[in-house]
């Protein structure tokens, strides 16, 4: 009974940390909105300017299309046309994220074994593998990850992961007894192609269960240019 209490308090945990992050996420969709929405107040305004000019006379109608006004309002207004569509479509085609959790009921894991997290709930922008368990950033930007894994049993009563980034550790997971998780969340800036993976750090065969319990997930926070910033876990 004690380690069901244990387990339902960890999971409340850990969904007090995703609403977190979904929270952050959100007032990032928000910001580019009030974008959009101050860019097509601008339009609106403009295109009020042009529904005038069809109370004119004739000879006005002459005037105006000869002054600055054809020069400079109409390319504003597709500028800003066209601000709108680049926001929109940055939007569209930058949205990534995935959760996919690991089926077996129970799983035995070989020294620097990767954990093929083999249900897909989500894999928007397609980024994440299931057959070797890999997410690859299809958009360069700013990343968060979280892991979570259920131990079951090992040689020494302990678990010890690592999320990778291209080979390199990042972030480790660790428990010490059956039925503790271990869970840690990253952020990690990635370029095109960057890798990320969770994998097994030592030779102790630690069993791990599965049913949902232990769990992959990552989402783009904001896109980034391709800067190189000198990490050297690239």
């Amino acid at each position: 009974m004690f380690y069901l209490s244990d387990l339902l308090e960890k999971e409340n945990h850990d969904l007090v940390k995703q609403t977190e992050k979904l929270q952050t996420a959100n007032a990032v969709m928000e910001t580019r909105l009030g974008q959009l929405e101050q860019m097509n107040f601008d339009i609106c305004h403009d295109e009020d300017a042009f529904v005038t000019t069809a109370q004119l006379t004739e000879e006005d109608k002459g005037q105006l299309h000869s002054s600055r006004f054809q020069d400079q309002a109409v390319p504003q207004a597709d500028d800003k046309l066209s601000r709108i569509r680049k926001v929109a479509n940055e939007d569209n085609h930058t949205a990534v994220g995935f959760y996919a959790r690991l089926s077996p009921h129970t799983l035995q894991l070989g020294e620097h074994q990767t954990l093929e997290f083999d249900h897909v709930v989500t894999n928007v922008g397609n980024g994440y593998d299931s057959r070797h368990g890999h997410f690859t950033a299809p958009v360069a930007g700013l990343f968060s990850f979280t892991s979570t894994v259920l131990l079951s049993s090992s040689n020494n009563h302990l678990m010890q992961l690592n999320i990778v980034k291209n080979g390199v550790d990042i972030g480790h997971l660790f428990s010490y007894s059956a039925l503790d998780k271990g869970t840690r969340t990253v952020v990690l800036q990635l370029s095109v192609g960057d890798m990320v993976w969770v994998r097994n750090r030592d030779n102790n065969s630690p069993e791990i269960f599965g049913l949902g319990y232990t769990t992959f997930s990552g989402f783009l926070i904001t896109p980034l240019g391709q800067i190189d910033t000198g990490d050297t876990s690239r």
